[in-house]
């Protein structure tokens, strides 16, 4: 659902492990990503979970600039937790294209430092968005989100094996 005034921006988040995205990848058991989020004028913080399950996402929100100030990824192993530093601007009553965020694991222990870019890949996102948002089609403005290199993922709610 669109606010009037807000702006909605979009893109893709890929969680990278093994060298597999794993958002993408067929599902062998269900897989969530979120972000809490901090206005930073206003200080207002957004809990956004899940933001997308097979990272696709498109997000409707006041105007203004934004911080990611957590990231949660739940999967197999259970919830993991943690930081990557992230900013992006949301432009009133524009539709922004924010880019594909890969955030990759550099170990599989139940902690892990993670590598952040982001990747342009605008045509694709344009046919993502597609599938998910019904609204009236608009121009789409790019505002590429600035992403920190590193960042870290902690295993804060291991799964019980099944």
């Amino acid at each position: 659902m669109e606010t009037p005034g807000n702006g909605l921006v979009f893109g893709r988040i890929a969680i990278i492990r093994d060298g597999e995205d794993q958002l993408s990848a067929l599902p062998s058991f269900p897989k969530e990503f979120g972000w809490v989020l901090t206005q930073l004028k206003s200080g207002k913080r957004y809990v956004v979970s899940p933001l997308t399950e097979n990272g696709v996402f498109a997000l409707d929100l006041p105007a203004g600039s934004y911080e990611v100030s957590k990231l949660m990824y739940e999967e197999r192993n259970g919830l993991w937790e943690g930081h990557l530093l992230a900013r992006f601007t949301v432009q009133s009553d524009k539709l922004t294209y924010l880019g594909t965020w890969e955030i990759q694991f550099t170990n599989l222990g139940p902690s892990s430092k993670v590598l952040g870019k982001v990747v342009d890949q605008q045509d694709e996102a344009r046919d993502d968005l597609k599938q998910i948002y019904t609204g009236a089609p608009r121009a789409i403005t790019k505002g590429l989100l600035e992403s920190a290199k590193e960042g870290y993922l902690s295993l804060v709610r291991p799964r019980a094996e099944q």
